[in-house]
């Protein structure tokens, strides 16, 4: 099974500190954003949000999706 997540990634950089990265995250559909610092909180953020999906997706596939697979 697959599951498509739409995001808004918004990204600020500095012109004298290149390699710090922050920014914006919006998970749609909604309108709230969560901003991040660093590249970590991004990671951080982005598998928060992937695992709380997940655990709301049944453990096992319906018939209809496991026939899906052999195509």
């Amino acid at each position: 099974m697959r599951i498509i997540k739409t995001f808004f990634l918004r990204l600020y950089i500095d012109a004298d500190l290149r390699e710090q990265i922050c920014g914006d995250l919006r998970v749609l559909p909604g309108k709230k954003t969560v901003p991040f610092k660093n590249n970590s909180e991004l990671l951080n953020m982005l598998y928060r949000l992937v695992n709380e999906e997940l655990k709301n997706i049944p453990a096992t596939a319906s018939p209809d999706e496991q026939d899906a697979d052999l195509f």
